[in-house]
């Protein structure tokens, strides 16, 4: 059985502020318009820079992030991007993503954590049960990446980038809500637990 000071290791706060990880991605999307070739690099750099003194405490999700944006460099600067089928290319977000998250499940640090222990008031980080939720919510999380990466592989022949955009949304809105219905209902127990 794993003591409190466990949790409570793994519930210290150390995430960057929310919007670090949206910078990379709006660098990515302007890039995209203006060179392909170029735009996971500088994405890639992008992060690197805003992220590099934390050096190796990133959250498990911007590990996926940062290995999706060196993955599609390699890809589209040695030309595979234009052999590869588009659908290929528009799941390779969240598969490598939904790796991400199971991979953190799996090494026990979900990657929920990183965002819910900045909310939560220490008697309730404190808590198993509150590590036990976020690895519950980390494995939605991860089956609502590879649900998308699914999606986006096998629904029809005709692929573009808006088809593409509509059914990654509609995929990762669901589990937006999922994630705080669940989340909700997983707060009450752990603060009863707390009790």
């Amino acid at each position: 059985m794993r003591s409190l000071e466990h949790y409570s290791k793994l519930a210290a706060p150390t995430a960057p502020p929310w919007w670090i990880g949206l910078v990379p991605w709006v660098a990515f999307g302007l890039m995209h318009e203006w060179c392909a070739p170029l735009a996971a690099p500088l994405a890639l750099t992008v992060f690197i820079l805003l992220n590099w003194r934390t050096r190796w405490t990133w959250p498990p999700l911007d590990f996926g992030m940062a290995a999706y944006f060196l993955i599609y460099s390699v890809i589209s600067l040695t030309g595979l991007d234009t052999r590869l089928a588009p659908r290929l290319l528009f799941a390779l977000c969240p598969a490598i993503l939904a790796m991400t998250a199971a991979l953190s499940v799996a090494l026990g640090q979900p990657f929920t954590l990183a965002y819910a222990r900045r909310y939560a008031p220490e008697h309730i980080r404190i808590r198993p049960a509150f590590y036990q939720a976020n690895q519950i919510l980390s494995l939605l999380w991860a089956g609502g990446f590879a649900t998308a990466a699914i999606a986006l592989v096998t629904w029809s022949a005709a692929w573009n980038p808006a088809r593409a955009a509509i059914i990654l949304f509609s995929v990762m809105g669901a589990t937006v809500v999922a994630s705080v219905v669940l989340g909700r209902w997983l707060h009450v127990r752990v603060s009863r637990s707390a009790i």
